[in-house]
């Protein structure tokens, strides 16, 4: 049986994305040494017990010791264990020291930038050599994906218990091909990144963040409250596709529409590892290509590149006719082996800071910390004061230096603001400008209207090409423009639903009443 080490992987996987940010949170509260003020402060809240939750899985097989001082939290064993576990997976992170970023962000950033800058391309290195011989498997074993959309699916029974309509349509495979090839002349011709705001696995990995990052955030200023305001358009998104599953094409964003699966289908061509057919042991039964979650049709080995090696065509195969191995086993092995010796790199990650655990050459309070490996350089960026008001003076400082050398960075670092409106929209509030140079560090302003979610931008150009980065900010307690339009939307169409279905069920129970 295959399914069940697939659904381990993706299981773990989709934990890892969870897990990720509360752990470079807690990091932070380590390298404070503030871990058992902040637990005793958020006794009972969700911060609280998520941070309390974080620090048990992390000592997990670690002595409270350290120092020779029983009962002292290991915070140096602890610190090297949180370094392990850095980034978005899968989108882009650092795991045990390797490098690991998704190749439509390699690809999309190199678009844009007009070069591949140096941290992407190793990153990149190994799931480009995994796709090349393995084929399509990233969207069957790794994104997470792949085991949210089958449990969504399985609301199709609810749909039709609620007495509402159905459809099991099917586009076609070139839908996606379609798609990626214009967002990648868009991006080559514009130096616009799109395909990352409606790729469900960097979706989920900003989401978590986000999350993390308002959630720890809030309850630094003694708010307890659910954080509505780290949704995004990119969760609408998310359950439009959802949407789209249960009630009208089941499978059809992995099989006709995902823009990353279309380039993994690409480089997938000259796979090692495909679907092999036992001839003699098929019984033509078609039961593998009615099951193939990709719309294949492996009885007939009609599989191709298209297919990811999730397995449930083999373990659907009555006779056991299917199979997936090498079709040359010793080259595949050779490689295989090859990248175990691949260099360890650093990515680049957002991660959300405190104020007391910042650089001591910084005692205001910032709230956020951007950290940025580019060449020879390291960027961190600061913003504070911690909880800004509307029309309060926000600092940030952005630092970039040649680590080896401590050389600040000489060329222009820009900045520009945007307020974040419902459906994606965005309007600008700071336009893209220099600020103050002081010994290398430039120092911006921004002015925050009105309680609301922002973002800000960093554009740092002439760093292997033109280098974006984001982060979030919220100012006040402005919630989730989706929040009133869920539950106001949500329910009164639920209402709807089950009112339908009640006189439905009733209409048919009386003509059921009138024929006996």
């Amino acid at each position: 049986m295959i399914w069940p080490w697939r659904r381990a992987v993706q299981a773990l996987v989709l934990a890892s994305v969870v897990l990720f940010p509360f752990i470079a949170r807690y990091g932070h509260y380590l390298w404070a040494r503030q871990t058992e003020k902040m637990l005793s402060l958020w006794e009972g809240s969700a911060a609280g017990l998520i941070l309390r939750g974080t620090d048990a899985l992390m000592r997990a097989g670690l002595p409270m010791e350290e120092s020779g001082v029983a009962g002292r939290r290991p915070r140096k064993a602890l610190l090297a264990r949180a370094d392990n576990f850095v980034g978005s997976v899968p989108w882009s992170a650092r795991v045990f020291g390797v490098s690991l970023t998704d190749l439509l962000a390699a690809s999309e950033s190199a678009l844009a930038a007009g070069s591949l800058l140096s941290v992407l391309a190793v990153g990149a290195i190994i799931p480009l050599i995994a796709t090349v011989l393995l084929g399509r498997v990233y969207c069957g074993w790794i994104c997470p994906v792949g085991i949210l959309l089958p449990l969504i699916r399985r609301l199709r029974a609810l749909v039709a218990f609620l007495e509402l309509p159905v459809r099991d349509v099917r586009f076609s495979k070139k839908n996606k091909y379609a798609l990626l090839g214009a967002a990648a002349a868009i991006t080559a011709a514009g130096g616009l990144p799109m395909l990352h705001h409606i790729y469900p696995p960097a979706i989920l990995s900003r989401e978590c963040h986000s999350f993390a990052t308002v959630l720890f955030d809030r309850a630094e200023s003694g708010l307890f409250g659910f954080p509505w305001g780290f949704a995004t358009g990119g969760m609408l998104f998310l359950g439009l596709v959802a949407l789209v599953e249960v009630a009208l094409a089941p499978g059809f964003w992995c099989a006709s529409l995902c823009p990353g699966g279309a380039l993994y289908s690409a480089l997938s061509r000259w796979k090692l590892l495909r679907v092999k057919r036992a001839k003699s042991a098929c019984i033509d039964c078609v039961i593998c290509d009615q099951k193939c979650p990709m719309q294949l049709q492996p009885m007939t080995d009609k599989t191709g590149a298209e297919c990811d090696a999730c397995g449930v065509c083999v373990d659907a195969c009555p006779t056991r006719a299917l199979s997936i191995r090498f079709s040359r086993t010793d080259a595949a092995l050779l490689i295989l082996f090859a990248l175990l010796l691949a260099p360890p790199a650093r990515a680049h990650h957002i991660i959300g800071i405190p104020h007391y655990a910042y650089d001591k050459s910084f005692p205001q309070a910032p709230v956020l910390r951007l950290r940025d490996k580019i060449g020879p350089y390291e960027v961190t960026l600061t913003a504070y004061p911690g909880n800004p008001k509307p029309g309060e003076k926000s600092e940030i400082h952005v630092y970039v230096a040649d680590p080896a050398t401590n050389a600040p960075y000489e060329k222009p670092v820009l900045l520009e603001a945007h307020r974040l409106r419902i459906f994606g929209f965005q309007e600008k509030i700071a336009d893209a400008g220099e600020g103050l140079v002081d010994m290398g560090l430039h120092k911006f302003q921004v002015f925050y209207p009105v309680e609301a979610n922002y973002e800000v931008v960093l554009v740092l150009p002439g760093l292997d090409g033109t280098s974006t980065l984001r982060f979030p900010m919220v100012i006040g307690e402005p919630g989730s423009p989706w929040r009133d339009v869920a539950l106001f939307g949500g329910g009164f169409l639920a209402l709807v639903v089950a009112v339908r279905a009640v006189k439905i069920k009733r209409a048919r129970a009386a003509a059921r009443e009138r024929i006996a």
